[in-house]
């Protein structure tokens, strides 16, 4: 897995978000990727260095009410820039799903339009 997620050239990373973070088994896998050599390493002043050769990272995330990106996209955006070696992040998120008098559909339209243009550079 390390390796993969290393060598890949865009990472795509959908989550849910769940009390105020993202499921579990995201941040399991996280733990799984971050090997030191592989995905990242530390320099002579023992800072992390990323390895990663990706350019950029998509995280794509909905909520049911209001979406506050601190602790789910926030933590992926600090890891991805400071120890993966990521020099860009985008959140594309859906939110106000579950909240009655909000057109989900509408919302998710409206999401998905916004978002087709990101990234169009790196195309």
């Amino acid at each position: 897995c390390a390796k993969q997620f290393a060598n890949a050239d865009t990472i795509v990373i959908a989550a849910p978000y769940w009390d105020l973070s993202f499921p579990a088994p995201l941040k399991n896998y996280i733990e799984n990727i971050y090997v030191t050599g592989i995905v990242s390493a530390y320099n002579e002043n023992g800072l992390p260095v990323g390895l990663c050769k990706a350019n950029y990272l998509y995280y794509v995330s909905t909520a049911g009410g209001p979406y506050d990106p601190t602790y789910s996209y926030g933590y992926i955006e600090s890891l991805a820039k400071n120890f993966f070696g990521i020099p860009e992040t985008h959140l594309v998120k859906a939110e106000m799903l579950d909240i009655e008098g909000y057109d989900s559909e509408e919302i998710l339209n409206r999401e998905i339009k916004k978002s087709e243009h990101i990234g169009d550079d790196c195309l």
